[in-house]
């Protein structure tokens, strides 16, 4: 059962209390990516780009529109390959991605099956517990029946992040999670990625959730460069 994802909603605003479920245990490297280099028919969009992710590491993808982040984080999930490189995940790794244009949430196929099937293997979960899932996020009543392609940004957002929960991953690859939701939703969100343990790869202009997030490390696009991360990052992370 999903017992470590819950909802309060005290008297007055409704408030959301989101908690991603624990990780399953990976090894103490969970990917490394080396020499990755990406192109789309003329000069690289970037190349040479390596680094290794360790075990509830969160590293931040900085650089301005085109510098290649989100093509970067659809090569680690498996949606597109590189021109040259390669990426070698730990055999206990469990990726899910959250893609900037929802393209993980299926058109012309239901809320609530959009969801089951991201049901992690061994997890049993009841159409109730589903409904109640989707319920933390405002996504409830006859609308969990409803074509998932019918739904605002907002809501897409939302049907893409329960997906997530259920998916009982390790490794969260996440780009721009926190647009198009309301004030409430994002604050749940923020606050239950900051206090889950699994390693992230995260692409956000959002300064407050980065600042809460915390990353360990930057790494810098289109040139690949790795350095720590501290506050002083923030003032990029808004111009991305």
């Amino acid at each position: 059962r999903l017992e470590s994802v819950r909802v309060e909603a005290p008297r007055g605003q409704r408030e959301f209390n989101v908690r991603f479920p624990d990780p399953p245990q990976s090894g103490s490297t969970v990917v490394t990516v080396s020499a990755l280099c990406k192109g789309y028919g003329g000069p690289p969009v970037f190349e040479d780009i390596g680094f290794q992710l360790a075990r509830r590491e969160r590293l931040l993808v900085l650089g301005l529109n085109g510098a290649g982040k989100t093509s970067l984080l659809r090569i680690l999930a498996g949606q597109t390959t590189a021109d040259l490189g390669a990426i070698e995940y730990d055999a206990r790794a469990h990726v899910g991605y959250f893609a900037q244009e929802h393209e993980q949430v299926r058109p012309d196929v239901t809320l609530l099956d959009n969801l089951r099937s991201e049901v992690a293997p061994g997890v049993q979960l009841t159409e109730t517990e589903l409904r109640g899932l989707l319920g933390m996020f405002g996504l409830s009543g006859d609308k969990v029946f409803q074509d998932a392609g019918t739904l605002s940004g907002g809501e897409k957002t939302k049907l893409a992040l329960a997906m997530l929960m259920v998916g009982r991953n390790n490794v969260l690859l996440l780009d721009e999670p926190t647009n198009n939701l309301d004030a409430v939703s994002r604050d749940a969100v923020v606050r239950a990625l900051t206090a889950w343990r699994g390693s992230i790869v995260l692409v956000s202009h959002d300064t407050d959730f980065v600042r809460a997030l915390a990353p360990t490390k930057v790494l810098e696009m289109p040139g690949g460069t790795v350095d720590y991360y501290d506050d002083s990052w923030l003032d990029v992370v808004a111009l991305a």
